[in-house]
């Protein structure tokens, strides 16, 4: 009897369950594709390396994995509640007919159990296919070719995905229970009757708060756009997040105070229509809406940042990287040691490995960045540490750099006695270290002054990295090195004949020698850089349209809940306008436009949010690498659109037919 009559609310009630059931899916949509990667190496020719890259990507998103599923656990519950909001009059009726709360418990179990299978079995079934989408995109990131694609399921991901939600259903199958328990027969039939007391704040009071809220988040734009990225200190970081979220929080707390008053000054747009309900409606919710409002907004914004930033920084990792791994091995050092002459007094035979190596030490002297920089240049560099903290600029011979121009097949440089060079591989630098030459700048190297030998500033990869971080590295002749103190030091080798199984060979002799004598000398292969930035910029880009496309599927739903609720809330006030002669067209009208106010107010300043922050954004991708980020901030509007608008879409469909039904 009771499976029937809940199957029957399910079905009566459907339309109060879309926002929940849409929520439900798509939460479970997201959590299966996200955990499904670890399936999808088998479609992929990876080798060793990449093998490894990729299990470091799965524990990471494992990890991943359990925030999102107390995040969405908050969602679910909340979602709930307004659901058991929604239908307590329907409680109270069933309680008044002789319904005992142990039996009231079993339908609402029955129910919830509904729900939830059926929303696992659909979110389940979509996230099937978005994981294949999935698999291109991992393959893309991993730079390998899809040779065995076919259509993948993961049974281990479908079971964590049921543990996980299973464990969610239940934590809301004893929420509804303690609920039901707790309440009695009057609050049930009396609570569509309940309404927040109206505070009205003092209009002055909110304008001054309104004020202090700009002036903080002003300061909080100010300060992180005005530093670099490479010293915003963690204290700089933190004062700028703490003022950010209360200027946000007071931002909503003052325009809910003086929000009304300024459009009862426009008469005219006042009075037309259901304005006047409609910002009577909003006004009504004063005490409490602020608060929900600035959590939206601060989660709107975290989503779009970590959406734009996640997909920008992967990626600049991947579009650079071929460009910085021009060698097959590259050995480094940070404390300036002879690479090439610790090698051999270990007795190891590079000959044996390469026919072509170079070994060579970068110096310090006295010269540093200010010294060579002009105030616009140092500007223009700040988000690099070297530059930011005026560190001195690198040195090096020019009989080891033309060693390395001969290694990468490029001309040969000369130099006279009174005359210097510079080379870089960080496009940022190159236009500022070039007006550098073209000025003339003139430096001092171990007391003699130097002049530049030509007006153009040299691009070259020295080495390999994962990123490009030689900002600038001055070339002077061979005599001026003596006396410098030396900075670090690198050694460069390409295979004999490009057979990538030298490296185990290298391995075998190198490693005892670095773990039982020089454990701060470091070499990495072409292949070894390669598996790992495209491990981290798999792991960045997946973060943030995993973390990212949760907050904006937790704005969205929290908000679309609450002006659902507020819709039944308020069914007695547009009785009373349908009573006075308001038609229907003029009720949806003005329902219309109060949802869209609530969907917009966050919004709009989460968007002034993310101006600034994809502006930090865009500085950090700087630093990995050169790409744009218009197209990662477009893909982001689109999620953003889809999402967000989608909800709102449902959440007009929604209450409109809740209260047509209902007047």
């Amino acid at each position: 009897m009771y499976s029937k009559l809940a199957f029957r609310n399910l079905k009566r009630s459907f339309k109060d369950y879309t926002i929940y059931f849409l929520t439900l899916v798509f939460g479970v949509c997201i959590f299966y594709t996200f955990n499904s990667i670890q399936s999808q190496s088998i479609m992929m020719e990876l080798n060793d390396m990449q093998t490894s890259a990729f299990e470091q990507v799965e524990n990471i998103m494992g990890y991943a994995s359990i925030f999102v599923s107390f995040i969405l656990a908050f969602l679910i519950i909340y979602a709930n509640n307004y659901l058991i909001k929604r239908r307590k009059k329907e409680f109270g009726i069933y309680m008044t007919l002789g319904m005992e709360k142990g039996n009231l418990s079993k339908i609402i179990f029955i129910e919830t159990l509904l729900v939830g299978i059926i929303s696992l079995a659909i979110g389940l079934g979509l996230g099937i296919l978005l994981s294949q989408g999935l698999s291109v995109l991992t393959a893309k990131m991993f730079q390998v070719n899809l040779i065995k694609f076919k259509f993948i399921f993961s049974y281990n991901s479908m079971i964590k995905t049921i543990v996980c939600f299973g464990a969610i259903y239940l934590l809301v199958l004893m929420f509804n229970s303690m609920s039901i328990i707790k309440i009695s027969l009057i609050d049930l039939l009396t609570s569509s009757r309940k309404n927040e007391a109206i505070k009205v704040r003092n209009v002055w009071v909110s304008v001054i708060i309104f004020i202090i809220s700009c002036i903080m988040l002003v300061y909080a734009y100010h300060t992180v756009l005005n530093g670099g990225v490479a010293t915003l200190e963690m204290s700089i970081n933190g004062l700028s997040i703490l003022l950010g979220s209360v200027g946000t929080f007071l931002f909503f707390f003052s325009l809910s105070g003086f929000l009304l008053k300024l459009v009862q000054a426009n008469k005219k747009y006042y009075l037309k229509d259901l304005n006047m309900f409609v910002l009577r409606q909003i006004n009504s919710k004063i005490n409490t809406v602020f608060i929900s409002m600035s959590f939206i907004c601060l989660m709107l914004f975290v989503g779009i940042c970590m959406l734009s930033g996640g997909l920008g920084i992967s990626s600049a990792m991947n579009e650079d990287i071929k460009d910085l791994t021009e060698y097959d091995l590259t050995f480094w050092n940070f404390e300036g040691m002879d690479i090439e002459k610790v090698l051999k007094e270990s007795e190891v035979d590079l000959s044996k490995y390469s026919d072509e190596y170079v070994s060579y030490i970068n110096y310090n002297g006295d010269l540093k960045y200010n010294d060579i920089l002009s105030e616009e240049g140092r500007e223009e560099l700040k988000d690099y540490y070297p530059v930011s903290v005026n560190q001195p600029v690198q040195i090096i011979g020019l009989s080891k750099f033309n060693e390395i121009m001969n290694m990468a097949n490029r001309e040969r440089i000369s130099l006279r006695d009174n005359e210097y060079a510079i080379f870089t591989d960080i496009d940022d630098s190159v236009k500022v270290l070039d007006k550098v030459l073209r000025d003339n700048k003139e430096i001092n190297i171990n007391g003699t002054i130097l002049k530049p030998s030509a007006d153009k500033v040299i691009e070259i990869v020295a080495y390999d990295n994962m990123m490009k971080s030689n900002i600038c590295t001055i070339v002077v002749g061979d005599s001026l090195i003596s006396g410098l103190v030396p900075k670090n030091s690198f050694l460069n080798l390409n295979y004999k004949d490009g057979n990538s199984d030298i490296q185990n060979l290298i391995s075998s002799e190198v490693d005892t020698i670095i773990e039982s004598k020089y454990k701060t000398l470091y070499y990495m292969s072409k292949e070894e850089i390669l598996a790992d930035t495209s491990s981290a910029g798999a792991i960045i880009a997946y973060l943030g349209i995993y973390i990212g496309g949760i907050f904006l599927l937790i704005s969205a739903a929290v908000l679309a809940l609450q002006q659902l609720s507020e819709s039944t809330d308020n069914i007695e006030r547009y009785k009373l306008l349908r009573k006075i002669g308001v038609d229907d067209e003029i009720i949806n009208r003005s329902l219309l436009s109060q949802i869209g106010i609530y969907f917009m107010m966050p919004l709009s300043l989460a968007l002034i949010h993310s101006i600034v922050g994809l502006e930090f954004s865009k500085r950090i991708i700087t630093v990995f690498g050169s790409v744009s980020i218009m197209n990662n901030i477009l893909i982001s509007l689109c999620v953003l659109l889809v999402i967000y608008g989608g909800y709102f879409i449902a959440t007009y469909i929604g209450a409109k037919k809740n209260i047509n039904q209902r007047i």
